[in-house]
């Protein structure tokens, strides 16, 4: 299969999405509450829908894992997973930061990814092995290598344990790093280290598609992704630090001493 069939796929798919959520945006919302602080809104699923049907179109055998449960499931190679609307409380509050992810899995490995912005038109895009970009652009991490320097990412995961975790590792990152910022997208602040403007992310709290497109577009930037134990991090592992590379090992050295007695 060519890469470039995968890619302009997932590029409509995600530009299809994102101008249905601006759309929609101003419109009073249907939300319906699926769990603790867990949200969705009538635009996710039409977001969703559009997304599965142009996948659909152009490769009816390929499974499908979304957020919003309509999935096409069985043991094809070729796995995609879509986050229709990355950031749902902020775009039920009509707080403008949200995003569509859409991201490829072939053989269990992330293959390709795209994470769209529709209010900034900000497309960023990544293939296995052949880089990331912004709006056709390459991508590259950003180079500070002192902590003290860094702006590190974090979101809030939605159960009191996953929160009293992220609470702990921060009381460890916060004084010692420059700054610390919070989207409430996490796709969008994955591919804002890859774009160099965040020097770090980590959260306790991940879904498969929260991270499929945004973790490769790290990779693919030069950065690095892993759990946060430092080991290899894989999609289902919830836990995840990514960062430009220069600032991982001392970051995850300062959450070392985070126990569960800390939460």
């Amino acid at each position: 299969m060519q890469t470039d069939q995968i890619l302009e796929t997932a590029i409509q798919a995600a530009r299809e999405a994102g101008r249905i959520l601006v759309e929609r945006l101003a419109d009073e919302r249907e939300v319906r509450v699926k769990g603790l602080r867990d949200i969705v809104t009538d635009a996710d699923e039409a977001a969703e829908q559009t997304v599965i049907q142009t996948i659909h179109a152009r490769f009816p055998d390929h499974a499908i894992l979304s957020e919003e449960g309509n999935n096409s499931s069985g043991d094809a190679p070729y796995m995609w997973i879509v986050d229709p609307l990355d950031g749902t409380t902020n775009y039920s509050r009509r707080l403008p930061i949200f995003s569509v992810s859409v991201g490829l899995l072939h053989e269990g490995q992330p293959a390709a990814g795209v994470v769209y912005d529709p209010l900034r038109d900000h497309l960023f895009a990544a293939e296995r092995g052949r880089g990331a970009t912004l709006n056709g652009k390459p991508l590259r991490v950003s180079a500070f290598d002192r902590v003290e320097h860094a702006m590190v990412g974090l979101d809030w995961a939605h159960t009191h344990q996953e929160r009293g975790e992220t609470v702990a590792r921060l009381t460890r990152i916060a004084p010692a790093c420059g700054t610390v910022r919070g989207l409430g997208s996490a796709a969008l602040a994955l591919c804002y280290v890859a774009a160099g403007w965040l020097d770090a992310y980590f959260n306790v709290g991940l879904k498969p598609w929260d991270v499929a497109a945004g973790a490769l577009l790290i990779e693919e930037a030069g950065g690095r992704v892993t759990d946060l134990r430092g080991g290899g991090w894989q999609l289902w592992e919830g836990r995840m630090l990514g960062s430009n590379g220069h600032v991982h090992q001392a970051l995850l050295e300062l959450m070392d001493g985070v126990s569960r007695a800390s939460w």
